[in-house]
């Protein structure tokens, strides 16, 4: 029997806030720069669907603008379906 997960959190949402590069997880032997949405609601790793989840050339294109992104927030990573720069 599937477990329903309706109330997990994994609703699409849409954000828009700036994206910056910044340490994950800094002291321990996974730190390494990740690209992060900060927006209102918090600060979120970005990832793109289907992108490569340690280096993501589209998304350090972004560093440093204001964006709007649809996709799924699942803890502290927005994984995105749709970036909009603006």
């Amino acid at each position: 029997m599937k477990a329903d997960n309706s109330g997990s959190g994994t609703k699409e949402k849409q954000l828009t806030g700036k994206v910056v590069l910044k340490k994950f997880a800094p002291g321990s032997k996974s730190e390494h720069d990740a690209v992060y949405l900060e927006c209102g609601e918090g600060s979120f790793v970005l990832r793109r669907m289907g992108g490569n989840p340690f280096h993501d050339p589209e998304l350090h294109k972004l560093v440093g603008k204001q964006i709007t992104a649809t996709g799924i927030v699942n803890q502290s990573l927005f994984l995105a379906k749709d970036i909009q720069p603006h």
